[in-house]
């Protein structure tokens, strides 16, 4: 037979137990969790993209760009750069660039994606 103690320390428990799984969907919510923004790819602006000009070598633009994102070994002409944000709070934006670089044997040919108008010295029609 249980005791009167021992049944209340087992009812005690359970009434707990039950509280925290309540609690375990609003915790998500709670204001002070933190709750770091996801960065992802090489970071570029603008100010890069003006800088790329038509001839420029793979190192001179790694210099101004840095490594690409993706360095595809099957079309060694083509550099992409990606850059996303997964904001994960409200005081951060999402952001989502693509650029896309190809180069012929004399360097730097073409441009295409973010920052890159049709005025850009280096749009035209990548392959």
């Amino acid at each position: 037979m249980i005791s009167v103690y021992t049944g209340k320390r087992i009812v005690a428990a359970l009434l707990v137990s039950a509280a925290l799984a309540g609690c375990a969907s609003t915790v998500e919510e709670l204001p002070i969790l933190y709750k770091p923004e996801i960065r992802q790819g090489t970071l570029f602006d603008e100010a890069d993209v003006d800088e790329l000009r038509a001839g420029m070598t793979r190192r001179q633009v790694r210099f101004v760009l840095g490594p690409p994102t993706i360095d595809d070994p099957f079309t060694d002409d083509r550099w992409d750069y990606v850059y996303e944000v997964e904001p994960r709070s409200a005081d951060v934006k999402a952001v989502s660039r693509r650029l896309t670089l190809t180069f012929d044997a004399n360097g730097l040919a073409t441009a295409r994606g973010d920052f890159v108008d049709a005025d850009h010295p280096l749009a035209g029609t990548a392959r």
